[in-house]
């Protein structure tokens, strides 16, 4: 019988900066996994989730979904537009999809927060790049709705690593998931990730 998933607690958390941009990351986390595990049953786009990914998703449980969405890095990724005026002016889709403009325009609203707040979380959590952070902090609130139209503004983090997701989805080991936050709290860590991992095996 699978073991019950267990929180992220390892010490690499305590030994962090102070992070109080962590929990809504987490929720965020939380609400995206369960938009695209939606999106997934309806056989809808899926963001750039890796299709081996797929399956394990669409059948996590609400605890499991709740166990991955404590990954202290946001698992989806924005692409701003160089120029969001340009964009903004663009903006309008040809076929509307109001559940995607609603998880885009939370996501741009915190990601804006942040950005205001403390760059150094927005780059560290969020994995913004220091021109999309002084992107975000010079928009108006009242931009963010229609930024949240523009197409492929929002994606699933780690698109190319399908073996993080994998692991994401099958660690129960503490010292498992104690390696995967030590990876994220690194910055920059992303680009040096190997290639390849073995999948860990569900407990």
């Amino acid at each position: 019988m699978a073991k019950t998933p267990q929180k992220w607690t390892p010490m690499a958390m305590s030994m962090s900066p102070n992070l109080d941009h962590l929990q809504q990351v987490q929720e965020l986390n939380r609400a995206f996994l369960a938009f695209i595990q939606i999106r997934l049953c309806e056989q809808l786009d899926c963001l750039g989730l890796p299709g081996a990914a797929g399956g394990a998703l669409r059948i996590a449980s609400a605890e499991l979904l709740d166990t991955v969405a404590a990954f202290p890095q946001v698992l989806f990724r924005l692409h701003l537009p160089p120029t969001v005026s340009l964009s903004l002016r663009d903006a309008g889709p040809v076929a509307p999809d109001s559940s995607l403009h609603d998880m885009s325009s939370a996501i741009l609203w915190s990601a804006r927060y942040a950005s205001s707040r403390s760059p150094y979380q927005a780059r560290l959590l969020f994995g913004l790049k220091a021109a999309e952070i002084q992107r975000l902090r010079a928009l108006p609130l009242t931009d963010l709705q229609r930024l949240a139209w523009t197409p492929g503004i929002l994606q699933c983090a780690f698109t190319d690593k399908e073996w993080l997701w994998q692991w994401l989805l099958r660690a129960t080991q503490p010292e498992s998931r104690q390696q995967l936050t030590l990876l994220a709290l690194q910055p920059g860590i992303e680009r040096e990730w190997p290639q390849r991992r073995p999948a860990q095996p569900v407990a």
